[in-house]
């Protein structure tokens, strides 16, 4: 049975599948242990086993078909909420990825580590530049010295002794770090054993999504304004099940009104996460007609949204000269098909 860290007992089928049976291993130091990883320069490798465990194989309509699903670690959007958006489709959340035939995959598995930095313990995958190994604390670090073999030097342990007081044992200039779990888990999709489906498609499946509309920004605004707490954790229940994907018009609209209200949920991952997905922070910045030209250059400008934004741009036109000429104001051609 496995558990839900990310540092598993390497599969010896994984290894042997993957050539990596004399891939050298190093330990991390965790909060209370040194856990094994494997590091390599094999970027081939490790990019292929990184695509199997994050790029979707399933659909909004063949995923619905799985039993049990397996969310990686670091997934932006909330356990509740994708175990809620599963639950419509009767699959459960399993913290075994063993019993899992689905995978929950996400882009956020994987960091870039350099020079000492920390390598937090919830990350799959790594990409090491410009870090050191050590073997030896001549007994300032009892976790070290037990360890059998070389551990990748971070901040967890110069902050508890001193860097030139280390012997360093090599450098690992150019590499990359696999986790037990990143491996079995690859080794588990390529063998058929489950699949991936990516967030995103989770969440559009679920028969919770609600469409904006005047009414509800209206309602979104009120509860923005007020000094309740009740009435934020009210918002921050209904604006992770705003389709994004409709009337682009009025997310706009939110986002000029409520730009600066948003501060409230930065602890709120769902919430953060639909700020992301709905370029809400992009609209706020945009003018009615960087609008129209935007979603016009993404196929995604409409009729409805046209007659929104149009008469918003008409009032910025600025005349000159007006004592002496009179002018006429029209919309270009290619525009009139969204009048």
């Amino acid at each position: 049975m496995a558990n839900k860290s990310v540092y598993q007992d390497f599969d010896t089928d994984a290894l042997k599948h993957f050539g990596m049976v004399s891939t050298p291993v190093f330990g991390v130091l965790t909060a209370s242990s040194v856990e094994n990883v494997l590091v390599t320069q094999d970027e081939t490798t490790y990019n292929k086993i990184h695509g199997l465990i994050t790029d979707s194989t399933e659909t909004d309509q063949t995923f619905i078909n799985k039993k049990k699903a397996f969310i990686l670690p670091r997934c932006s959007v909330s356990q509740d909420r994708i175990k809620s958006a599963l639950k419509e489709h009767k699959i459960t959340v399993t913290n075994d990825y063993e019993l899992a035939d689905l995978i929950i995959g996400h882009d956020d598995i994987s960091q870039r580590i350099e020079n000492g930095s920390d390598i937090q313990p919830t990350l799959l995958m790594a990409k090491l530049w410009n870090m050191e190994t050590v073997s030896d604390t001549s007994g300032s670090f009892p976790l070290i010295d037990n360890y059998s073999n070389e551990v990748i030097l971070t901040s967890k342990v110069t902050d508890r002794v001193r860097y030139y007081s280390l012997d360093i044992a090599q450098s690992l200039y150019d590499e990359w770090l696999i986790t037990g779990m990143a491996l079995n888990l690859a080794y588990r999709v390529e063998m058929g054993l489950a699949s991936v489906v990516d967030t995103e498609t989770i969440l559009h499946a679920s028969a919770n999504k609600v469409e904006l509309d005047e009414d509800l920004l209206s309602y979104l605004i009120t509860l923005l304004n007020s000094y309740d707490n009740d009435n934020t954790l009210m918002a921050a229940k209904i604006i992770p099940t705003i389709d994004y994907n409709k009337n682009h018009h009025l997310i706009w609209q939110f986002a000029q009104d409520s730009e600066y209200k948003m501060n409230k949920f930065n602890r709120d991952k769902d919430v953060q996460y639909w700020i992301q997905q709905s370029n809400f922070n992009k609209y706020a910045r945009k003018s009615a007609q960087d609008m129209i030209l935007w979603l016009e250059e993404n196929n995604a400008l409409n009729k409805i949204s046209f007659k929104y934004f149009e008469p918003i741009v008409r009032k910025n036109i600025h005349i000159s000269n007006r004592d002496l000429y009179t002018f006429k104001v029209s919309v270009k051609p290619e525009y009139l098909k969204y009048l």
